[in-house]
């Protein structure tokens, strides 16, 4: 290759060294001349090749980039990267987290991101019936490296190759012992603090090669109520421009509605009637400070949750890794490669909002007139007497909050043979089988069947003792619960009614894929330009996911969102192949020209038969400049969640034009004529599978240009863009848009449940929405990636810059209605797409010498907007931009100092090193931002050693 385009961007990489997660590479190294040149596979391609840059676009991170970034988690690392974008979850997600770390390239989805390992699929994994691979069961120990390939790839690995590819090559070749141990911790309260351990011993012979790792990593929590920005929930004020501190109507002093105690309606309106029973947002954790029964006053009786959540979620996680390899002769080689991952996190949200009626539409936990405690201690009507109070709302405190305790285990084994025949040829026969189970245990719920009870009829016997139910028909083992009392004082509801109410729930889940292959691949024929490389191959490959909820959950009984089982299982039998055809090489106008071509036949046993095929050009004009561009089908089959999931409770945060501005539509739907006052911005909606969805479809497109100027040595610029239709989206209508198209059209309104006018406080509220899974809409994504480097040698070391960009032109969905949203620019946290702005950007900056490096790296995340009642007229148009806010950029700075002597190297590092917090989001659920984008945990200091013989 000598000193053209790809030995100039191989130099470079190896310079940049911790730069490289920024930006494109390619992966092999040239070899001097009269030598023989080993044949690699590069992520987008299985043929074997000596020249590694090929027409597709793939990004590489390194060995050294993983460890002096301190990021013990590759999931971490990767969520950096410009090109990922939209609602991938980790460790920072608590409410609908579950300490797992996935990546969604392009925005797409995690789904559409194949995940693979040294060129095979990862198992999926989580709680069961995953779509998608959890990248922290994967430690950061065995990776050599990482290569992202940006491009659609069905062709040449089948289904969820739409966005990209993400393959994590392992150290199967390393010798020797390796040791490292590493802290991490926030500067603030030096809470979140991430340990790790690890160690590595590999050995090889003419023969033979083994390597063992083993590692251990902890993460300690860091509490919402500990950073100023998500102590609060904070509302935007549309009318003053102020965050105002907002709250939860369920408080732990209690709310009665519909029960005026005395005081007429012309000083409070009945509805909002209600005990304030404490000093609302002035401590949350003060209840000493009673008002008695008063109007419902939104400024101070509500309850501040924030404090009680986790911000960044608590994990333990332990694994080790294995890999042999046995060279019988030239003709058989056999491989093998073990792993086992376990996880244990936790989630932590706010004590359980105890409010039946109104926020999980449990219709038969009417607080009775014949209670013993509401007879005591409950508000009265305007005649002093007890009454029923069917919307009856309490925060349970006594319980501590409502923890969730996820353990996973994930197991994978790899076992082949390969080898060489007829001198170009060679041959690769593999199984691979993966499996993922999981258990969770949540604890903090209620049971309504036993809160029905327990609010029901009571009485005092003669000993004293308040039982459930009449004198002549008394509940046995029943407790009466008292929820009108102040937390922290006597008359708190005690552990014997939270033992009587509450349950531990117990979930499992579990993911298996099993996996044979067999290839064939090597050079055909000649041509003048070069040989014809050539793979073909066949795969079988079965695919099994359960999720087993607790069986109170399952029989929707109690305050976690109901779900039923989910269980099933598909195959799927592969053929495929792929061409390579030098065409020109050494000629004027074309120092090298050739095509790619793959094509793979896919049959399902759930829904029949699909052909992709992809076809590539790469072509070099004149020494340091080169066009590449690929042209392809993808698609995606749907996952076992997707096709067999029971149903399931979701809480989506919709807005539902009925309530102020009621249409005749919604009145024909069982919405009063003067509208009603909405239960909150978080409806109920049921979600679940469809055995009869099809595959999602997918045309992609990327053209792309290299050019490395001969006149400046070391520098290269990389431009490529990408344009990738979908269609068939499996996905659902949206609560959203079935609520706004009732209201505007008539249409949907069959999937909407309403409360009717025997519930005064809820009546026209929804109850229910429909919205499980359909073939429906699509999304059409484009965009650029921009990538400089440059590096010069000075007299203090070797100086190297990396600029890695993404630009995201378009990302309009096509909803089910055929309209469409545009979401680049955008972060629409409520319809679920994500965070989608139009610009974000990497700079590292590297010096190096050969006992020390030190990196200073830059992340930007531009400007989004977000949907937002900004005119303060009761609506957001998803496409008005004055019916919207903008969401600040975010520019976080990283640093890094590596010094090596001997065989022991030490790491020193602050990430975010001007403490810089999130932007505030209007919708964001966690935390008042997006910590699916912005960094959110503060500033970090990062301490590592590494020990090597």
């Amino acid at each position: 290759m000598h000193k053209n385009l790809l030995a100039k961007s191989v130099r470079l990489a190896m310079i940049s060294g911790a730069a490289a997660a920024a930006f494109t590479t390619p992966v092999a190294f040239a070899a001097e001349e009269g030598e023989k040149v080993e044949r690699i596979e590069v992520t987008g391609s299985r043929i074997k090749r000596v020249d590694m840059e090929g027409a597709n676009p793939v990004q590489v991170i390194t060995r050294e980039d993983l460890v002096e970034s301190g990021i013990s988690n590759i999931g971490d690392i990767l969520q950096e990267i410009p090109a990922v974008a939209g609602a991938a979850t980790n460790t920072a997600i608590n409410n609908g987290g579950s300490g797992a770390v996935r990546v969604s390239l392009r925005g797409l989805g995690s789904a559409r991101t194949l995940v693979l390992v040294n060129g095979r699929r990862m198992v999926n994994s989580g709680t069961g019936a995953n779509a998608s691979a959890d990248l922290s069961t994967i430690p950061v120990a065995i990776i050599k490296r990482v290569e992202v390939l940006k491009d659609g790839a069905s062709a040449v690995y089948g289904s969820d190759a739409i966005a990209g590819v993400v393959n994590i090559i392992t150290r199967n070749d390393f010798e020797g012992f390796e040791a490292n141990v590493s802290y991490d911790g926030s500067t603030e309260n030096w809470d979140g603090e991430t340990k790790t351990i690890d160690f590595t011993v590999g050995v090889s012979s003419d023969k033979a090669n083994a390597v063992v790792s083993a590692y251990y990593t902890e993460q300690t929590e860091q509490m919402s109520g500990d950073r100023d920005w998500s102590a609060f929930e904070y509302d935007l004020n549309p009318a003053t421009g102020e965050l105002d501190k907002g709250g939860s109507s369920a408080p732990p002093w209690g709310r009665y509605n519909g029960v005026n105690n005395g005081i007429d309606d012309a000083t409070c309106n009945s509805f909002t009637h209600g005990a304030a029973n404490g000093p609302g947002q002035s401590d949350p954790s003060d209840f000493t400070n009673p008002t008695g029964y008063d109007c419902w006053d939104w400024d101070k009786d509500t309850y501040n949750y924030a404090p009680a959540n986790y911000h960044l979620t608590p994990q333990e996680r332990y694994g080790m890794y294995a890999s042999a390899e046995y060279r019988f002769n030239d003709s058989v080689r056999f491989f093998s490669e073990v792993s086992f991952n376990r996880r244990t996190s936790k989630t932590k949200l706010a004590p359980l909002p105890l409010a039946p009626l109104a926020f999980f539409g449990w219709t038969d936990a009417t607080y009775s007139a014949d209670n013993y405690w509401n007879q005591q201690l409950g508000p009265k009507n305007d005649n002093g007497e007890t009454v029923d109070i069917a919307d009856w709302r309490r925060r349970m405190v006594e319980t501590g909050g409502r923890d969730s305790t996820f353990e996973v285990d994930t197991v994978r084994g790899v076992f082949g043979i390969a080898g060489e025949f007829a001198d170009t040829w060679g041959y690769e026969v593999s199984y691979v089988y993966g499996q993922n189970s999981s258990s969770t245990a949540g604890a903090g719920g209620v049971n309504f069947e036993k809160v029905s009870l327990a609010v029901g009829p009571s009485f005092m016997d003669a000993n004293g003792d308040i039982v459930c139910g009449t004198a002549d028909a008394p509940i046995a083992d029943c407790v009466s619960l008292n929820t009108f009392g102040i937390p922290g004082t006597d008359t708190q509801v005690s552990q014997e009614m939270l033992d009587y109410i509450t349950f531990e729930a117990h979930d499992l889940g579990s993911n298996e894929q099993t996996v044979l292959s067999a290839s064939v691949f090597g050079d055909a024929f000649e041509l003048p330009a070069g040989p014809v490389g050539m793979v073909f191959g066949a795969e079988h490959r079965e695919e099994e996911g359960a999720d087993l909820p607790d069986a109170l959950i399952a029989l929707g009984i109690t305050s976690g969102s109901s779900r039923q089982k989910t269980q099933g299982s598909y195959e799927v039998d592969e053929l495929y192949a792929e061409m390579n055809f030098p065409l020109l090489s050494g000629v004027v106008g074309a120092e090298s020209l050739e095509i790619d071509g793959a094509i793979r036949y896919s049959d399902y046993s759930t829904f029949g038969d699909t052909t992709n095929y992809k076809l590539g050009l790469r072509w070099l004009p004149i020494d340091g400049l080169m066009f590449r561009g690929t042209v392809s089908t993808a698609f995606r089959a749907p996952s076992t969640s997707e096709l067999f999931a029971g149903n399931s409770d979701n809480s989506p945060l919709v807005s539902d034009k009925c309530a102020t501005n009621p249409t005749p539509f919604c009145i024909a739907d069982g919405v009063p004529a003067g509208g009603f006052e909405p239960i909150g911005d978080q409806l109920s909606s049921t979600l679940g599978g469809n055995e009869d969805l099809t595959p999602e479809e997918a045309d992609t497109v990327t053209i792309g240009a290299v050019w490395s100027p001969s006149f400046v040595d070391n520098l290269s610029f990389t431009l490529d863009y990408w344009d990738i239709d979908l269609d068939n989206a499996i996905s659902t209508i949206g609560e959203q848009l079935i609520l706004d198209k009732c209201a505007e059209e008539g249409t949907y309104c069959d999937l909407i449940t309403r409360y009717g006018p025997e519930f005064p406080g809820l009546y026209g509220n929804s109850s229910d929405i429909d919205n499980r899974n359909i073939n429906v809409g699509g999304v059409h994504s484009s965009g650029y990636d921009f990538n400089a480097q440059y590096s010069i040698e000075t007299g203090i070391g070797d100086l190297s810059f990396v600029l890695d960009t993404t630009y995201y032109d378009t990302y309009e969905i096509t909803q089910a209605d055929g309209s469409t949203i545009e979401n680049a620019g955008w972060f629409r946290r409520t319809s679920g797409d994500g965070n989608f702005p139009e610009w974000k950007t990497n700079f590292n900056i590297n010096l190096a010498q050969d006992n020390w490096s030190a990196n200073w790296k830059i992340r930007y995340i531009g400007e989004a907007l977000e949907p937002f009642d900004a005119n303060n007229d009761g609506s957001t148009d998803l496409d008005d931009l004055s019916d919207s806010r903008t969401v600040d950029s975010q520019t976080v700075h990283d640093a890094r100092f590596t010094y090596y002597f001997d065989n022991v190297s030490t790491t020193i590092g602050v990430s975010n090193v001007f403490d810089q917090d999130p932007p505030y989001a209007a919708t964001g659920f966690n935390d008042n931002t997006d910590p699916r984008t912005y960094a959110t945990t503060g500033r970090h200091l990062y301490l590592g050693v590494g020990v090597k013989f």
